[in-house]
This record gives structure tokens, sequence and C-alpha cells, in this order.
């Protein structure tokens, strides 16, 4: 027992030695981790940001309101800085890495350096290069914040392995939980806090006081807390719950079962309350994880088993209920979108829109709708003429005006371009423009609402033909971003451009997915698109690759065994926080909200598998 004392003692020790200096390893190497975990989360301050050259032509606004990412993303990068500092402090004073000599953790520094590599390429060769390093509008997933995360998870696999203490992970993640939940409680119901004279005071600048009051940003019945959206507030549930479900069940300590099942409770409400469809799926993975790592206990307590099912189910339905159904409402359209995910179809979207088809030419447009045509062309006066199918012709004034012709109501307006006054023409699909076209001399070409051009495409797709609608229209992204991506298979174009690369003039399939061509599609809904995009498909592969490995560490560390120590039970946690959000990673993207929590968790992971992994190795031994 001698040799476990002393292994256990080097595995957990608050100091290190070297010659006759002592190395206090206390709470400033945590610091970094709990402003990740627990602070940096939370900030919400409006900062308008000029739309960038390289955006305008995608944005019709000059400038974006940003609530949640801007602060958030400097906020990491001086924590970045604050991180080597400490790692250069430690290194200083001639304390041995024991990371860096794991030969082990080499596969993770492998994929690391690969996907950095490859995202400062894809920096390097973007066609809108200050996006790619700064990131986009209200998004701020440059670069230089890819590679803070990357570097949050190796110093979070560092500090963990020098100093294996849970509390300054757990403790900030609970706090955050705590608050986000009583923010989310009033953004459920109706009260969003962030709303009020107090809570405006607290994230609006006074310059920007005098502009008008802050609205909800979204209806009642969706919480999103401090994380830009509901549907993130779903990533976090998603690791949240497993998490501190596994330490309230398995933990001894019970200021600590208290803490943790508060904190799971709370956690679940906020995941119930965001309606987030990919946070629930991203829990049942990792419910589906948690069966098989813990199956012999479940089994072997079975009536314990049943009765915690129970609990869960009546506390689910009575959230539910409590809510006025508002909690489970988009339960049902998630079973059917996977029903649909399964079932065949042979639907064209092009039988269920409006207008079936357009040929767009250098002098005409002709629109061709389900049972008549509307052809758009200049007469030698170069003022607009229109012709239906049944032969009706007009020819609009040389002022700005309404005309329908053939029952279709269009929108003229004249505009100056390059000294020359251009026709433009709006048709209406019911009682909304959805079609611009601008009649220029060189040719005719689609706009948008503030007159910049659009190439206008039937872009190529992969996948969900006629299941475009599926999960809120991620079918539809989904099957344009995939040739997207395998155009990048070497090198991406670029961190936070997805919105440039995406081929927005996809007007028809545009109007069949969302019911509207006036739109930008901004993300992906799709962490694994997102990644293969913006940094290439070998930065992807390098990404599974860390993922991969670190999960069949765990399953081969944790799954099935009889009993777990605090610090498998820790390892089991993580695991299933991490899985977590991999699993809701299939229907949302990376966001800086979020995002920073996941990294921070895997490099903590990491740790804690090798610590086990130790541990058993010398138990085995002996």
């Amino acid at each position: 027992m001698a040799k476990k004392n002393k292994s256990a003692a080097k595995s957990t020790g608050i100091a290190r030695k070297t010659g006759a200096q002592t190395i206090k390893l206390g709470l400033a190497m945590f610091v970094p981790l709990i402003l990740v975990l627990g602070v940096i989360p939370l900030i919400v301050q409006l900062q308008v940001i000029p739309m960038p050259v390289e955006v305008q032509a995608f944005w019709t606004q000059d400038s974006a309101a940003d609530f949640f990412s801007y602060y958030k993303s400097r906020a990491l990068m001086l924590t970045a800085i604050y991180m080597v500092g400490v790692f250069g402090y430690y290194k200083a004073q001639g304390m041995k890495d024991q990371m860096l000599q794991n030969k082990s953790l080499h596969l993770y520094f492998a994929a690391t350096a690969v996907f950095a590599l490859f995202a400062l390429l894809s920096t390097v060769l973007s066609n809108y290069k200050s996006i790619a390093l700064w990131g986009g509008p209200e998004r701020c997933e440059g670069l230089i914040t890819i590679l803070v995360y990357l570097l949050i998870m190796l110093y979070a696999m560092w500090a963990y392995t020098h100093k294996p203490d849970f509390k300054y992970i757990v403790l900030p993640l609970g706090i955050l939980t705590f608050i986000t939940g009583f923010l989310g409680v009033f953004q459920f119901f109706g009260h969003d806090l962030f709303t009020t004279s107090f809570g405006q005071s607290l994230i609006i600048p006074e310059v920007y006081r005098s502009q008008g009051e802050l609205k909800m940003l979204f209806e009642r019945g969706k919480i999103y807390g401090t994380m830009y959206h509901y549907n993130y507030m779903g990533s976090f549930g998603a690791m949240m719950v497993p998490l501190f479900l596994v330490l309230t069940l398995f933990l001894k300590e019970r200021k600590a079962k208290i803490f943790c099942g508060a904190a799971t409770v709370v956690a679940l409400f906020a995941l119930l309350g965001s309606t987030s469809r990919a946070g629930i799926i991203g829990l049942v993975l990792a419910a589906v994880c948690f069966i098989v790592f813990f199956g012999k206990k479940l089994i072997e307590h079975s009536k314990v088993t049943i009765g915690c099912i129970a609990v869960l189910i009546v506390f689910v339905f009575g959230v539910n209920i409590v809510t006025g159904g508002l909690a489970l409402a988009r339960i049902p359209s998630l079973l059917n979108d996977m029903k649909a995910l399964v079932s065949s179809s042979d639907v064209d979207y092009h039988d269920k829109i409006a207008v079936r088809q357009i040929d767009l030419q250098d002098d005409k447009v002709i629109f061709m709708f389900q049972d008549d045509t509307l052809t758009i062309q200049k007469n030698s006066n170069h003022q607009p003429v229109i012709i239906s199918g049944d032969g009706q012709t007009a020819t609009a004034p040389a002022e700005d005006s309404s005309l329908t012709v053939g029952g279709y109501k269009m929108e003229l307006q004249y505009v100056t371009v390059n000294e020359q006054k251009t026709p433009f023409l709006g048709l209406y699909l019911d009682d909304s423009i959805e079609f611009i076209v601008g009649l220029y001399d060189e040719g005719f070409c689609f706009v948008d609402g503030r007159m910049n051009k659009i190439e206008y495409v039937e872009a190529p797709s992969i996948g969900f033909e006629g299941k475009e609608k599926l999960g809120s229209a991620r079918g539809y992204i989904w099957s344009r971003s995939l040739p997207v991506m395998l155009d990048s298979a070497l090198v991406g174009h670029g961190a936070d451009t997805f919105f440039a690369e995406f081929p927005q003039g996809d007007l028809l399939a545009k109007l069949y997915s969302y019911g509207t061509t006036q739109m930008i599609v901004d993300k992906p809904h799709n962490l694994y698109l997102q990644i293969g995009i913006s940094h290439g498909v070998i930065a992807l592969a390098a990404f599974f690759i860390m993922m991969a490995a670190y999960i069949i560490d765990s399953f081969k560390l944790y799954a099935l065994r009889k009993e777990y120590s605090a610090q498998q039970t820790v390892g089991v946690a993580v695991a299933l926080a991490v899985i977590g959000y991999l699993g809701a990673g299939f229907f949302n993207d990376s966001i800086v909200s979020v995002a920073p929590i996941f990294w921070a968790l895997f490099g903590t992971g990491v740790a804690v598998n090798q610590l086990n992994k130790k541990e058993m190795s010398e138990l085995t031994e002996e």
C-alpha cells in the first residue's frame, strides 16, 4: 500500500519541489478556467459594430448591435494572455511538465496542431480575410477566437494534470447554471430581466439608451439566458444536465450531492425551457451513453433506477404542465422530423412554390409560375416592358410607381447607378416583394434590399431531396452546405465566412424552405459542417480524431464498472457532457457563448482520463 499512497501524493499534491524551492499550485492556476467557465459566459453588453466592407453585400444594416459575442470574445483573448503568463511563470520556476512527457497525449497534440495549421491556412487563403481573422457580425468566431479555444483546451489539460481538483471546474459551472436558470425563469414567462430599466442599465452603454428601449429578444416560452439564442442554451443544457446528474448520483459528500442535485434540476429546466431540439438530441445521446457506462450499477440497483426514472418523468411532465405545455411544445415536431428523415420522398420543391423556374438572361428574365409566365425586358427607350403569359403587355412609366400585369403586382423604382438611371422591378408574391430585378444596361441581375447584386443560382445539393424543410430548414442548409464543404476539402474558406460562401442566390429553394427569398443564411446549424467549411475537411478529420480518441478512451476506462472512485466519477461526468455537446452539434453550430465551456471540459476530460489510467495501472501492478 505504500506504493499506492506515494502515487496518490504525486497525482493530487498541492506542491512541486525543485531543489530547495517549493512551487505552490493554488488558485492562480485555475483562475483562467474559472473565468472561462463561470464569468465570461455571463457577459452581456451592447457593442455597435460598423459592418466591414466585406460584409456589406450580405447584410441589410450598416451596423450590427452585438450583445452576446463581441465582449465575450475579447474577454477570452485577454484570458488567453493570462493563461500564457501563468504557464510561463510555472515553467520559469522549473516545474516539470508532466503533460508534455505523456506519450499517450501526443495524438491530441498532433491533431490540435493540424487543426490549428489548417485554420491558419484557411484564413490566409480566404477571400474574406478580415472576417476570417476576427469573425463575422454577432458571432466573432474568427481565427483568433478559434486558436483561443484550442489554447483553453490545452491549458485545461495542463492545469488539471498538475492539480486535479474538480471544485475549480464544478463550482463556476454550477454558479453559471444557477444564474442562467434564474434569468431563464423570467425569460420563459415573458418577463425578460434584460428588458427592464435596471437590466438595460447593465447591458446598454449610456450613449445608446436614448435610441429606444430594448424589446424582448424572443417570445415567451424561450430560455436563452446569456447564451445568445435558445438553441445555444440547448447545447449548454446538454452538457450541464449529464455532468451534474452523474456527480449527484455518485459523489459521496453530502454538500456536493446537494449542490450538484440542485444544478441538475436547474439545468434540466433551462434545457426544457429553451425548447431546443438540438439540446434534446444531445441529452438523449448522453443518456444512451450513461446507460452504457453505468449498466451494471443500474441493473444492480434496479429499484433505485426505476424510482429515479419515475421522478424524472414526473419532473419533466410537471414542468410541462406548469408552463402550459410550452416546455415540450417542440417535441412533436422533433419526432416528425425524425420520421421524415428516414422516410422516402419524391417531392420536387419546384412543384410546391409559386414560381417554378426562373430563366435569367442578359436582356430579359422569365418567371415561370405553375400555370403562367411573366417576362420582363426593356424597350428601346430603356423602359421596362412586362409581358404575361396570356399576352398582356405593359410598358412601365419612366418614374417610380407600382403596376399590375396579368394579376402580378410589381413595384418600380429608378435608382442612379454609375450616373445612369436604372430601373428596378420588385415582384410581389402575396403581400411581400420576393424578387427584385435590376435592369442594368450591361445585363439583368437580381439584387437584395440594398441593391447589392445577387448571383442567381439553383445551387448543387447533396441529399435531403424533398426534405428541405426538415428541422426548421436545416435539410435545405445542409444539402447546400455539403457541396461547399467538399469544395474546401484541403483548405477551408476561413472561420466565420459561411454566410459569404453559402449560395445566397438560391432563391427558389429559399422560397420553398423558408417561405421567403429575403433572408441571409448565416450559419450551418451543424458543428461539423461549420468546421469543414471554415477550416477544411482535414481540420474536420483532426477534430474527429480528437473526439473519437477521447470517447473511446472514456468507454474503455469507465464502461460497465462495478465501482467508481471520485475521480472516475468525474471522468464519466465530463465525458457525458462532451458527448451531449457533440450530439447537440448535429443541429447546432459553435458560438462564443458556449464553445469555450466545451473546449475547457474536453481538455479537463482528457487530463482526468490520463490520471485515472495511471491510477488503475499502478493498482494493477500491486
